[in-house]
């Protein structure tokens, strides 16, 4: 029985040295805009940045669960028409306002990661992820308008997320992925009401950089 054990043992810890827990670092970009009603569909893409970590947990050769800790930057922009002066007045115009807002959170993506080819070149990724609210910034022209309106942001959003990636192998212990991810917001983030009392959702794109070590 003693000699079963053992066995059993050894073979219990090869496999955990096949497969260690790896962490990693991030850095990226964000190409963001949000949805959900008539208004907020006007809206264009923007770009940012993200900064984070990650861990990834394997399962089996080929499955391992992914976990992402980030600092994320959605922005998005539009153009105005807004009314100037007085209507009566013969200087009376209307001219282009350019408006950029960015959202801030803290979001924590779990994913299930499948290794496409049994070298781990290239992968996919899926799950779930909720994102908490940290802070807001609006600029009219350029300017920031110094106005505070985080309170009209709910703390929490949530959504599904999809990605594709290559492994890229540096050393024994080392490597570099480099992902493409979609973020589709399921949540409403306003917590003012919107037009046609419907939804304010997020929607974005990251492309990730990610250096990546066994523990």
């Amino acid at each position: 029985m003693k000699k079963y054990l053992f066995l059993l043992l050894v073979a219990s810890s090869a496999t955990f040295a096949q497969h260690k827990p790896k962490l990693g670092v991030n850095v990226g970009g964000t190409y963001s805009n949000i949805r959900g009603n008539e208004i907020a569909d006007t809206n264009k893409y923007d770009a940012n940045f993200l900064i984070g970590a990650s861990i990834e947990i394997p399962l089996n050769e080929r499955f391992s669960l992914l976990g992402n800790l980030n600092y994320e930057r959605k922005t998005f922009k539009n153009t105005l028409n807004v009314i100037g002066g007085n209507p009566f007045d013969p200087m009376f115009t209307t001219q282009n306002v350019d408006i950029k807002a960015r959202l801030e959170y803290l979001t924590i993506p779990v994913n299930l990661k499948y290794y496409i080819d049994s070298q781990k070149r290239f992968y996919i990724n899926g799950g779930a992820f909720a994102g908490i609210f940290l802070d807001s910034n609006t600029k009219v022209d350029g300017e920031n308008t110094n106005e505070n309106e985080n309170d009209l942001f709910q703390t929490l959003d949530l959504g599904v997320n999809l990605g594709v990636g290559t492994n890229i192998k540096i050393t024994e212990k080392n490597s570099l992925n480099i992902e493409i991810r979609h973020n589709y917001g399921l949540k409403n983030i306003s917590k003012a009401k919107v037009y046609n009392d419907d939804n304010v959702k997020t929607n974005s794109f990251n492309l990730i950089a990610n250096w990546q070590f066994d523990l």
